[in-house]
């Protein structure tokens, strides 16, 4: 080899993960935990709202609460909380009987225990803190809308009006 010639690099040899944060949730995590942990309390959900009985309505949106801030943490823990692939039976397990736990119709469920002992004594603490964020949020994401129907309407030539952020509130 001359000392112009760069020797050949076989780049099949080199695997790069460029991929940060890879869900762990294919079909057969998705689909069990879909059916008990959404598709049935939301059926029972309606029919707490149509029975008339504010303690049945209580208590299903604690469970979707409870629901929201599970879902939250899992998204953020999934990578520690199932590292390995084929560990998914246990966790779905555990992950289906905690969801059953929190539905289940006993004076202990997991979403009365959650809700009144951990998240809502959070809140109360914090909620001046949380509202504050919440609307800044929404204000950001407001904004962002704004901008998005302002260009869209400047695309077509159209002109935005203030009612249209009005609307969006």
């Amino acid at each position: 080899m001359g000392s112009g010639t760069k020797p050949i690099v076989d780049r099949t040899q080199y695997k790069q993960d460029f991929v940060i944060f890879t869900p762990r949730m294919d079909l057969f995590t998705l689909i069990p935990r879909t059916l008990i942990g959404v598709a049935y309390p939301g059926f029972a959900s309606l029919k707490a709202v149509l029975s008339d009985s504010p303690e049945s309505s209580v208590a299903w949106m604690k469970y979707w609460v409870v629901l929201g801030v599970f879902s939250v943490v899992e998204l953020l823990l999934d990578p520690v909380l199932n590292p390995l692939t084929y560990s998914f039976p246990t966790y779905l397990i555990l992950k289906c009987l905690f969801l059953a736990w929190c539905m289940a119709p006993i004076d202990f469920n997991g979403s009365d225990v959650i809700f009144n002992n951990i998240l809502f004594p959070i809140f109360m603490e914090h909620h001046e803190q949380i509202e504050e964020q919440a609307e800044k949020t929404k204000l950001t994401v407001m904004q962002k809308l704004g901008l998005c129907i302002k260009k869209e309407k400047d695309d077509k030539g159209e002109k935005i009006e203030k009612s249209d952020l009005k609307k969006m509130e």
